[in-house]
């Protein structure tokens, strides 16, 4: 997300928001640019365990595993008494408490089970000797030739969420901003840089509730409007759209909120495809009208009358997701012409 960021941040509940910037009239303040440092802002992420974010669905098997994360770069020189990135990770974790994020298995849909995943990656993640040893200290493990099912599941969540937390380079320190949480129910997003002995300095503190996560739609995914189809991503607040009153019948509304989400670059979206012609790209987890979620729709299915002539999963290379919420009782709104219901919508 931009760095200037929301202080007004909306808790968004899982399985039912996706904005990690919501607009709503009259209904955000932003904090003053002299409290934030020049760089940019990173994307937000987090882990599993203790702050684990889990969707309501069950588990569905794919063959798409956990990324590799990213290291970040690293400040040049690098003083004698710098820390190894992992522990200056450690450093932030220690003083803001874990990383909360949307866990990429078991978002943007459940995968795999997890000990399985920390298996698969066990011997890439001990390649990482820095990474490693940090991990090893940080659980209290003693370096081993062989490690059990349990230690090889810890030590596999502590990867993911290091791999999340990004540190970018700011003059002689790192930069960060992401959210932090103690008990896994609440939090904070935090602006903040480190310097290589582990200094960290915080720019900007406010409380958050839960990461979005990537459950909405597609950029250039057209909305129906009075005025004719608008792709989702120019929507703005106040803008006219259709929407269904509590008979069904197709009214028109407002959008009231907007909403966005930067999708991990392993997101997948259903490529919807219905027996009349229409066509729509969105996350699995976004809800139809009627409820169900594109993840759950095979060939066969009806949608809005129409047979459903393929649901395949694709990969999304366009970044970030959208949605809107409409006014009125529904939140429904047409989307490529079929009928969906709002993940803003509380």
């Amino acid at each position: 997300m931009g760095r200037w960021l929301a202080a007004g941040l909306v808790a968004i509940c899982l399985g039912s928001a996706c904005g990690e910037r919501l607009a709503a009239s009259g209904s955000t303040a932003t904090p003053s640019p002299a409290a934030l440092p020049a760089a940019s802002a990173t994307a937000i992420s987090a882990t599993a365990v203790p702050a684990t974010i889990v969707p309501d669905a069950t588990a569905t098997a794919t063959p798409v595993v956990t990324p590799l994360p990213t290291p970040s770069p690293t400040v040049s020189p690098a003083p004698p008494s710098a820390l190894t990135l992992a522990q200056l990770k450690y450093r932030v974790i220690d003083r803001f408490g874990r990383l909360w994020y949307c866990d990429p298995d078991f978002f943007p849909v459940a995968r795999l089970d997890e000990g399985a995943l920390a298996d698969q990656r066990f011997p890439e993640i001990a390649k990482d000797a820095e990474t490693f040893a940090a991990i090893l200290t940080h659980l209290g493990y003693a370096a081993s030739a062989s490690y059990t099912a349990d230690q090889r599941l810890a030590i596999y969540r502590e990867w993911k969420m290091l791999g999340a937390l990004r540190l970018d380079p700011l003059g002689t320190a790192y930069h960060f901003t992401a959210r932090f949480t103690p008990d896994g129910n609440s939090g904070s997003l935090i602006d903040a840089t480190i310097d290589p002995a582990g200094r960290i300095t915080v720019a900007s503190q406010i409380a958050s509730g839960r990461p979005p996560c990537p459950i909405c739609l597609a950029r250039g995914t057209p909305i129906a409007t009075p005025s004719g189809p608008v792709a989702v991503e120019d929507l703005r607040a106040g803008m006219a759209v259709w929407t269904a009153d509590a008979t069904g019948a197709r009214v028109a509304g407002t959008v009231v909120a907007i909403g966005s989400m930067t999708a991990p670059a392993d997101h997948e979206v259903v490529h919807l495809v219905l027996s009349d012609g229409r066509e729509l790209r969105a996350s699995p987890a976004h809800p139809l009208a009627d409820g169900r979620r594109f993840g759950d729709l095979a060939a066969g299915d009806t949608v809005d009358g129409a047979s459903v002539v393929a649901a395949e999963r694709i990969g999304y290379a366009s970044g970030t997701t959208f949605d809107l919420l409409p006014s009125g009782p529904t939140g429904t709104y047409w989307a490529g012409g079929v009928p969906l219901a709002s993940t803003l919508r509380r």
